[in-house]
């Protein structure tokens, strides 16, 4: 089941991912479900993270028009998903916020100083000096990073910091109720925590 996942090469060409790309849609076209003109029928946001692991979409089995899914590395509660949190509450009527974590997160990093050295050596000193300047905080800080196996305590986190900021700026009556679960990799269970 899993070997059936397309892996290209490192020498792909622009024009031939957008063959790929479109050759997938023309597919797509043919069997597409779900509505084109209601939009978060669920009344519920997901905030996930990047990983293409974890396709809220197919693990929810929602169709398009039912849930409104924000992605970020590590789940985070940043400006634009706090802004993008707004809008589907105010806008488009969202009752429930659920921030999913999951395991074995790119982002669980904190507590490994090997893989920050990584990632530290990745990127210049002068582009991290520039990070942190233009984030005003340090560039660890400012990834976002957390300790390895804290995937509940991440979302709890980001969680937490929504509703702080939902409590400092939005009345009670326009504030979805905010959910934390977790995505097990492995399994493909969903746990609310």
């Amino acid at each position: 089941m899993f070997e059936s996942i397309e892996h290209v090469k490192n020498s792909i060409t622009e024009k031939e991912l957008k063959n790929l790309l479109l050759h997938r849609n023309r597919q797509w076209m043919y069997k597409k479900d779900g509505s084109s003109t209601v939009n978060g029928s669920l009344k519920t946001v997901v905030l996930s993270c990047i990983d293409s692991r974890v396709p809220v979409e197919k693990i929810f089995q929602a169709k398009p028009g039912e849930l409104l899914v924000l992605k970020n590395a590590g789940n985070l509660i940043t400006d634009d998903m706090f802004r993008s949190a707004l809008v589907a509450s105010v806008e488009l009527g969202a009752k429930f916020f659920i921030v999913l974590g999951h395991t074995r997160c790119g982002m669980a990093i904190k507590n490994n100083p090997t893989k920050i050295d990584h990632i530290s050596s990745k990127i210049s000193q002068e582009s991290l000096n520039k990070l942190a300047s233009r984030a005003k905080k340090d560039v660890i800080e400012w990834f976002g990073f957390f300790n390895q196996n804290e995937w509940n305590e991440n979302a709890t986190t980001q969680a937490e910091k929504l509703q702080e900021l939902l409590d400092e700026t939005v009345s009670k009556d326009l504030q979805p109720t905010i959910l934390k679960a977790i995505y097990d990799l492995d399994s493909g269970e969903v746990t609310f925590i």
